[in-house]
Formats: C-alpha cells, sequence, structure tokens
C-alpha cells in the first residue's frame, strides 16, 4: 500500500507539489487509513520509520489511537497512550483528546466501570 502511495504521488506535476509539506500531510493521511483498516502493524511501522528521521507527532498517534478505538483494541490502545503520554509530557491539554479515546474504548468492550474511573483520575490529573 506504501509504494503504491508513492508511485501516485510521482504522478503528481513537480510544480503541483512541495515534496516536504505534501509527503508529510501524505503519511499522515497513510496512517489513517491504515488505522482505520485495523493493519496496525502497518501503521506503527510507518510511525517508526518517519519518526527515524522527524520528530513524533500527536496527530499521527491520535489518528492510530482512532483506529484502535473502533477496533476494540484495548490492549494496544494503552500501550500507544502511554507511549503518547511519555513522547508529549509538555502537551497535557492535547492529550486529553487520547485520554477521552481511551476512556470511549474501555466503555466499547463493557468496561463501564473502568472508564468511569479513568475519567475521573484524568480530572484530578488536569
Amino acid at each position: 500500500m506504501g509504494p503504491e502511495a508513492v508511485e501516485l504521488y510521482k504522478t503528481v506535476p513537480v510544480n503541483l507539489r512541495d515534496e516536504i509539506t505534501h509527503s508529510l500531510k501524505i503519511i499522515n493521511i497513510m496512517i489513517a487509513c491504515l488505522s482505520r483498516l485495523f493493519l496496525f502493524d502497518g501503521t506503527q511501522k510507518l510511525l517508526d520509520e518517519y519518526e527515524k528521521t522527524i520528530m513524533a507527532s500527536l496527530v499521527k498517534y491520535m489518528a492510530l489511537l482512532y483506529g484502535l478505538r473502533n477496533s476494540r483494541n484495548r490492549i494496544l490502545s494503552e500501550k500507544i497512550y502511554n507511549q503518547m503520554k511519555s513522547l508529549f509530557l509538555n502537551q497535557k491539554e492535547k492529550l486529553l483528546s487520547g485520554a477521552i479515546l481511551l476512556s470511549n474504548i474501555y466503555s466499547s468492550i463493557g468496561e463501564h466501570q473502568l472508564s468511569k474511573d479513568f475519567r475521573s483520575d484524568q480530572k484530578k490529573r488536569n
């Protein structure tokens, strides 16, 4: 899927693209698409490859967490949320969206008390 996206991108005339700006947008879109298709291994590989050269992006992790919410994958969701907390320590307000998604994941799998406790804990921290 990744090579196909790159090939498609190469068909765009040079005067209509800005390599850096658009390649970052393409990576965001690829992460969102892979997550929505529940292809989390591919999503994680793409994130890891991206982060070798460019700083981690909260937007990309939120796209991944959104896909995890739809798949109801509690274990991987918790792992990604914890990774987000360690990567984006100084962005607590923005991490609130991730906390809400994780809480929604708990509710969607029937863990209503865990969801309630998690939300309560988040309110205390902020």
